[in-house]
């Protein structure tokens, strides 16, 4: 992939970034890959691109163009602003756009920033930050076939994702401990020898070569319909006030979705108890399973 072939990829919304997996499978403990492993900020995906000397656009993962570097006010200043704005045109990094914090980094806050840039609305945001984990392209030339530990030695330090010290699979759980001791959003473990499998829309794709590391949590959400009422393949659209409804396949057993339809045709407001991994920038949970519910 070209520098000149992703920025049109992106311009015809059809670059599939790939983002790491929520789920080490046993296949990838017995592989055992040599991981290079970062800390997972608590913001939104997004691709830099360096059209021209200083000129950087961000794009969402859905190729949705959200901010230039230059023209907007709402980055923060530092070290890590003025990396970017040095690199050289026909770059393209991969990173995260976050509001800086002093512990998990603030996801309504970041909602407010991408509210503002994306429609215009809303009250005048905080500040945001850019660090990258990976590169595709450097100065017009192409390094995803690379391997992912090569690449991330080409991100400048400044604008580097700050390194965590893990180096295995096995130490997942050890991680997941630690974020909830230093207060952070969890980690990224990367497969040190793999080449990215970000695509352009028709090619094929491997499996992802990445995990995410991170606690999970549980909230309870209103059942406020079904999207597949069939007990055996039963969909939910949950949600709460002020929030986008989702879909949640169920985690439940086969009598427990029946029990569930049944007291929802009889007018009874639901609640299902709900794991995750965090939410994404539209703000719905990320890969939600029902582990309960009751009727009220």
């Amino acid at each position: 992939m070209t520098f000149e072939a992703i920025v049109a990829a992106i311009q015809a919304r059809q670059f599939l970034p790939s983002k790491p997996l929520r789920e080490i499978r046993l296949i990838d403990q017995e592989r055992n890959p040599r991981i290079v492993a970062s800390r997972k900020y608590n913001g939104n995906f997004a691709v830099a691109l360096v059209t021209a000397a200083g000129t950087v656009e961000f794009y969402t993962a859905s190729n949705l163009h959200l901010a230039d570097l230059y023209h907007s006010t709402w980055f923060e200043e530092g070290s890590w602003r003025n990396a970017l704005s040095a690199a050289t045109p026909g770059t393209i990094f991969l990173g995260e756009l976050f509001i800086p914090g002093a512990g998990i980094e603030d996801l309504g806050a970041f909602q407010q920033w991408y509210s503002w840039h994306r429609n215009g609305s809303g009250e005048a945001p905080p500040k945001a930050k850019f660090l990258s984990f990976d590169v595709l392209t450097l100065a017009g030339k192409s390094v995803h076939r690379s391997p992912y530990q090569e690449r991330h030695q080409l991100i400048p330090p400044a604008l580097r994702v700050s390194a965590a010290p893990y180096t295995s699979l096995v130490q997942a759980e050890a991680a997941v401990s630690d974020s909830g001791r230093l207060g952070c959003e969890g980690f990224v473990f990367w497969d040190a020898d793999a080449p990215s499998f970000c695509k352009i829309g028709g090619q094929n794709k491997a499996r992802g070569g990445a995990w995410k590391v991170k606690p999970v949590r549980k909230e309870s959400f209103l059942l406020r319909r079904f999207i597949n009422a069939e007990p055996a393949s039963l969909v939910m659209a949950l949600g709460r006030p002020g929030q986008p409804d989702f879909p949640c396949g169920s985690g439940l057993t086969q009598q427990e979705r029946r029990q569930l339809v049944a007291d929802c045709g009889a007018g009874k407001n639901i609640f299902v108890e709900v794991a995750h991994y965090g939410c994404d920038e539209r703000d719905r949970p990320e890969m939600p399973r029902a582990l309960s519910w009751h009727a009220a």
